[in-house]
């Protein structure tokens, strides 16, 4: 079993509902969703080009997945998620699709230091429910700055290497189909106001390889709500 701590908006939102939809999967009830119609790509196209992040769920990563320690319990990460989520206020977050490497993504419109600071906190005070034994996932064509990070956080993209993203699509290889995705994405999101991030999700991957589940949600006020 694995856990992680991610940015999802309400399950009840227009947020979570069009990054369901985009998916074809909702996390929170683990059911699949029928997806948008979309210019120039085939509905069994979409499904093959979003099976990874929909395994996943609807998200933007603030503590990988990780095994927990040895003595640690889910009440005990449920406990340390509500202290940090008090720590914050809520803030309005715009995003936008781009293209980050070899797949899409929506991203922040700017930089925001509020999400800088609420990702790299979560890194570090839920460090000590992590489980240090397990083998940790090779990642080629790191730098060695990565390298180092993936070493110590269990994870390369932290602190000042954090790109926070809600993962849209696989690898894309052709450049045309990449751009034809790109405009759909900008069209099924168009209208939506900026996320409003005032809470922190956790995630449960129950077995290797499962798709993961919305377990609960910590808002910022430290009020807990089991989802799943």
């Amino acid at each position: 079993m694995r856990y992680a701590v991610y940015l999802a908006p309400s399950t009840d939102s227009r947020w979570w509902q069009a990054g369901c939809s985009w998916l074809g999967r909702d996390a929170a009830l683990d059911v699949a969703v029928m997806q948008p119609a979309l210019a120039g790509i085939s509905a069994e196209r979409l499904e093959l080009l979003t099976r990874t992040p929909a395994r996943y769920g609807w998200h933007a990563t603030l503590k990988a997945p990780f095994a927990p320690a040895a003595g640690s319990s889910e009440a005990m990460l449920l406990q340390q998620l509500s202290r940090l989520a008090r720590r914050f206020q809520p803030f309005s977050l715009p995003l936008q699709p781009a293209l980050l490497g070899d797949f899409l993504a929506l991203r922040p419109s700017a930089p925001s230091a509020m999400l800088d600071e609420l990702a790299s906190s979560c890194v570090v005070a839920l460090d000590g429910l992590v489980d240090r034994q397990q083998a940790l996932r090779p990642r080629p064509g790191l730098s060695e700055r990565q390298q180092q990070l993936q070493q110590r956080w269990g994870y390369p993209y932290v602190f000042e290497q954090y790109r926070c993203h809600f993962t849209l699509s696989d690898t894309l290889a052709d450049a045309t189909e990449a751009q034809q995705l790109l405009q759909a994405a900008a069209h099924h999101f168009a209208g939506l106001p900026p996320l409003l991030v005032d809470r922190l999700a956790l995630f449960v991957e129950p077995q290797l390889a499962s798709p993961l589940r919305y377990l609960a949600s910590c808002s910022f006020d430290g009020e807990l709500q089991h989802v799943a």
